[in-house]
């Protein structure tokens, strides 16, 4: 199959699975890169395993993101930590000024660790308090790693 083709396929595919999403994608000896913004990760990650199905694609470089919702910072820490499936249940946000603060008990200290730093990835975010304790008996890590209490 020559390089034009597998060109057009790739953009026929890319755009059936796009879900209208503006997508660029290009082929360079078997090699699909891909560009734009896409509704989420599920469809970002689900074009990529698609083209992976064409015999003749080799790789693909997937450079598709997902953009931050527009609002204030709570409403978008809320969205990125929903998108990167991160538990928040017990967890109060509050957000002003490029100040965030934490509070309230996550389920995990990997939970709670996620929410601190997703929240510094944000644009804006100019301090974080995190307040957020764990349930009693959670695993928290010690000095020098994780402690495993032995049974």
């Amino acid at each position: 199959m020559d390089a034009r083709t597998l060109q057009e396929i790739v953009e026929i595919q890319v755009e059936r699975l796009s879900g209208g999403a503006p997508i660029c994608a290009t082929v360079f000896e078997g090699v699909v890169t891909l560009t734009g913004a896409v509704q989420n990760d599920m469809r970002r990650l689900m074009i990529e395993q698609e083209l992976l199905r064409l015999p003749e694609v080799l790789d693909v470089h997937n450079h598709l993101h997902v953009p931050t919702h527009a609002g204030d910072l709570r409403t978008q820490l809320l969205a990125l930590l929903e998108r990167e499936g991160v538990a928040i249940a017990g967890v109060r946000i509050e957000a002003a000024d490029g100040a965030v603060a934490l509070s309230g008990q996550a389920t995990s200290w990997f939970d709670r660790d996620a929410i601190e730093r997703l929240a510094w990835t944000l644009p804006g975010v100019r301090s974080v308090e995190n307040r957020v304790g764990l349930p009693p008996g959670a695993v928290e890590p010690d000095g020098e790693g994780v402690e495993i209490s032995q049974v």
